[in-house]
């Protein structure tokens, strides 16, 4: 157990470690090229040591002082992988991105409506998916047909992510036409290899005059008329380069756990260094700004994965939001985060788009709202979503229960703003940052 207390105030630095879930995707696609790749930073935390372990039927992975090197199997060599469910980052794009690449995968604790959604995404694109053995760890095969492609239509930004790791593992092109702004940390990763995600908005006339465009946008803040759409264009058809090195930036829950403690405790100067700044992977960051937070980013490097620097809390007085959370692969880890952030902000908050999380086994959005009673937090449950009534201040609480990193992470971050003290379950907050509680410390100035 982790037992925490509040604290009076938060200052210094700290550098946020390396993301394991990037390091996830890039051995992914490491495999689906087929190539020699170099990725780093690397921290050997258990987490990372599984994943590495994972790969070893499908690829040579190795770490090198902070460097992890993969050289990918010949794909006749290349084993069926056995998976966790509750450890899958971006989990629809990855899975069909192995699926494709190995054409079968064993996934331990995987609940039926997920695989019943994923064998529609498949029909989708002419293919099937089965099931094979009982329970829920049987193994997925991929029945792949001799084309793939998407219909035309307008594709859910959900499904797309899916169809663009399909695509990747089956070396196809893929074209097709999202109901939204597509932004992805497998897009930005695909340069590292050779390839492009082309995503271009459709509904802009490239003939429109422009004075037209700006009147319309000044009268009704759009810039075309009708729906936006985009089309999105991959060619994996095309040989990767023959050599691939890759920079990972910060984890971005990680970074995200930080801002919230600097945004529960606001006395003091804290410095979160090393964090990823795009739109992909600050949502809680984001979500502290239209909370009227004030924060400043400074960017330092480039990553694989796009700009990466510093962020500073300047100003923390958070009112509720209403939140979309869509597409959820880039709210899935943060959204925990999020939930202690309107627990504590003042007024309502409404997060909506959370049918995701209701299929899995138990219901990932009941896992949170467990954590919002102990904790104390008003709330009220929809469908799709969850209302949180904001409050200053909560007693301590205890959770005993093991729940995923991000959540576990998320509450016990809480307890620095509770007025007793709080105990919660930290075994997978130790498989992910085993030094959690000692990065805490290194910047907290507890209450007596």
């Amino acid at each position: 157990m982790l037992e925490l207390r509040a604290a009076k105030e938060i200052k210094g630095a700290l550098c946020v470690p390396p993301s394991a879930d990037l390091l996830v995707l890039s051995l992914a696609v490491a495999v689906a090229a087929g190539v020699k790749t170099r990725i780093s930073p690397v921290r050997a935390t258990p987490r990372v040591e599984w994943w590495m372990a994972a790969f070893k039927s499908v690829a040579e992975v190795v770490i090198e002082g902070n460097e992890c090197v993969v050289r990918p199997f010949d794909k006749k060599e290349q084993t069926a992988m056995r998976l966790s469910y509750d450890d899958l980052p971006y989990r629809d794009c990855l899975v069909f991105l192995l699926l494709g690449r190995l054409g079968a995968l064993a996934i331990e604790g995987l609940p039926a409506k997920r695989f019943d959604r994923w064998a529609r995404l498949a029909h989708k694109a002419g293919h099937g998916l089965r099931r094979e053995g009982g329970g829920n760890d049987g193994a997925l095969i991929l029945d792949k047909k001799d084309h793939f492609k998407i219909p035309e239509i307008v594709v859910d930004v959900e499904e797309a992510h899916a169809f663009l790791g399909l695509a990747l593992g089956l070396n196809a092109r893929v074209e097709c036409i999202v109901d939204q702004a597509f932004s992805s940390p497998l897009r930005q990763l695909l340069p590292s290899f050779g390839w492009e995600c082309v995503v271009k908005n459709t509904a802009q006339g490239k003939s429109e005059d422009p004075l037209v465009r700006r009147l319309r946008f000044l009268k009704t803040g759009k810039k075309s008329e009708g729906p936006v759409q985009f089309s999105l264009c991959a060619d994996f058809s095309k040989p990767p380069l023959s050599e691939a090195t890759i920079t990972v930036p910060g984890d971005d829950v990680f970074a995200a756990l930080m801002l919230l403690a600097k945004c529960l405790v606001p006395k003091g100067s804290l410095v979160i260094e090393n964090v990823g700044l795009e739109a992909w992977n600050t949502q809680a960051l984001q979500l502290l700004k239209t909370m009227g937070g004030t924060i400043g980013t400074h960017e330092t490097d480039m990553s694989s994965f796009g700009s990466m620097g510093t962020v500073i809390v300047q100003k923390t007085n958070a009112f509720g939001r209403k939140i979309e959370c869509r597409p959820w692969w880039q709210f899935a880890a943060q959204l925990p985060t999020m939930a202690v952030m309107a627990a504590f902000a003042q007024g309502q908050s409404i997060f909506r788009g959370l049918d995701d999380p209701r299929e899995d086994e138990p219901d990932g959005l009941a896992r949170i709202i467990g954590c919002l009673a102990a904790l104390g937090a008003r709330y009220g449950e929809m469908p799709d979503g969850i209302v949180i009534e904001g409050s200053k201040q909560f007693d301590g609480f205890d959770i005993n229960v093991a729940l995923p990193a991000p959540i576990a992470g998320a509450f016990a971050v809480s307890a620095l703003k509770c007025r007793g003290p709080s105990a919660i379950a930290d075994d997978h907050i130790l498989k992910y940052w085993p030094d959690f509680k000692d990065a805490l410390s290194s910047v907290c100035d507890f209450k007596e």
